[in-house]
């Protein structure tokens, strides 16, 4: 089981309260196939130490170049009823040359490439990098975007039948089981993490009036293909996110790297 915890930090009039609420993300998924992936030039953030820099910078060289890392995937096979993992050794194993084929292994469910789910999740990192296009407030080192999307091909038709057996599962390294997800009451909130109604308070601060709407999958989200959606992106892990003044031009450059990558599995 895959579970977010999100945070949502509020201190008088940046933030107002503190606490702690676990969701499992893959709730109203048949078969949820479950990426987790990197994003940024570095891992490691201005206060780290010589030692962690190297440290960091060894496990991935390319990392500067690429601007993301795959840290685990979990995807279903339709043809055995089971799931292929792959964890952080895989991803760093991939090289410039192999990691669009290394990418395009989380939307095969061993038949074909799931393109609809191609699309969808691309149509979202767009809407996450359009909120880092405009925000200044805060930059992201060693955060991930989780991707997931339905691996069932029988969600469209509605029919019911029991998750895959975790016992059938054909591991290569084990996932991540959990996952860290951020939320508050900035200016400008990021996308998919949760809705946002900002309220002006008495002292003329933006506090936070944050209402949770009912993650149904596909409801309140754009439809494609004739299809409700039956993805989600979410932005996870921020124990290394720093107060600015400027734009993340390191995540961006991730997820714009991202963004093309996944363009280019897509025309294939």
């Amino acid at each position: 089981m895959w579970i977010k915890i999100t945070l949502r930090t509020l201190l008088l009039s940046y933030f107002s309260e503190l606490y702690l609420k676990l969701e499992d993300v893959t709730r109203r998924f048949l078969r949820p196939c479950i990426m987790d992936v990197k994003i940024g030039r570095r891992s490691y953030d201005p206060f780290a130490s010589k030692e962690k820099r190297e440290e960091q910078i060894s496990k991935y060289p390319l990392m500067e170049e690429i601007g993301f890392l795959l840290l685990g995937m979990r995807v279903y096979q339709i043809n055995s009823d089971s799931y292929i993992t792959h964890d952080q050794f895989y991803g760093r194993s991939l090289g410039k040359d192999t990691l669009k084929y290394g990418l395009s292994r989380f939307f095969h469910n061993g038949q074909e490439l799931q393109r609809h789910a191609v699309s969808l999740i691309i149509s979202k990192i767009r809407s996450i990098l359009r909120w880092f296009e405009i925000q200044t407030q805060l930059h992201f080192y060693a955060s991930s975007l989780l991707l997931v999307y339905e691996g069932s091909p029988h969600t469209i038709n509605k029919s019911k039948h029991k998750p895959a057996d975790p016992a059938t599962e054909h591991q290569q390294g084990e996932p991540q089981s959990k996952a860290l997800s951020f939320q508050s009451s900035l200016t400008h909130s990021p996308p998919y993490c949760h809705d946002i109604q900002h309220e002006r308070n008495t002292n003329g601060k933006h506090g936070g009036s944050i209402e949770e709407q009912d993650e149904e999958i596909g409801m309140g989200d754009k439809k494609q293909f004739g299809q409700e959606e039956t993805v989600k992106v979410k932005m996870i892990d921020f124990a290394h996110v720093f107060p600015s003044d400027s734009p993340d031009e390191s995540y961006m450059y991730g997820l714009r790297n991202l963004l093309s990558t996944l363009e280019q599995i897509l025309k294939d």
